[in-house]
């Protein structure tokens, strides 16, 4: 992810091309073009110009977890020992390695990471942290279960304008088609 300096420049068209692929990322090029008064070859050449930095990082359908029964989410809270760095690269690979596993954040605190799981069965939470704990660099977890969601806007997904439309770092715009 970008942060600070090494975020990429986006100019306001780029940022007016991401709003509306946020709300439709399926929406055809002729008509991102229509609405941004660009050609369609140049917003062709934005768009594989942004996927290139990384700036869109994939298109994917947003599925219901339930749809798939998998009605358990939880937060994995986890701190390491510290002692040995060679351990947190095995806690690491363990947790990015499972399919259970959606997210994991180093976080501050007293906690090291949280991981979020998502899972058909609360004996699959059990599972990975025993797996976790195989490799004894984990001082200790906590596990909360999700009793309800309240909001969760998942990916970006329709991004509001305001989010967009300047450039907290003042970049020059960078015309370009």
């Amino acid at each position: 992810m970008a942060t600070g300096s090494d975020r990429p420049r986006l100019d306001r068209t780029d940022r007016a091309l991401l709003l509306a692929l946020s709300r439709d990322g399926r929406r055809p090029a002729a008509d991102l073009a229509k609405e941004l008064g660009l050609s369609r070859q140049a917003v062709t050449e934005r768009i594989r110009e942004l996927e290139r930095r990384g700036v869109i990082r994939g298109y994917c359908a947003d599925v219901d977890p339930g749809a798939l029964g998998l009605g358990v989410r939880a937060q994995l809270r986890i701190t390491l020992d510290g002692k040995t760095p060679q351990k947190e690269k095995e806690v690491l690979r363990r947790l990015t390695a499972s399919p259970l596993v959606r997210s994991v954040y180093r976080v501050s605190g007293e906690d090291c990471f949280v991981a979020d799981v998502i899972c058909r069965r609360i004996e699959d939470v059990n599972a990975l942290l025993l797996d976790l704990q195989s490799t004894r660099a984990m001082q200790s977890s906590r596990t909360a279960f999700v009793l309800e969601t309240v909001l969760d806007k998942g990916t970006l997904g329709a991004l509001p304008p305001g989010l967009l439309l300047e450039d907290p770092a003042g970049a020059p715009a960078r015309s370009k088609g």
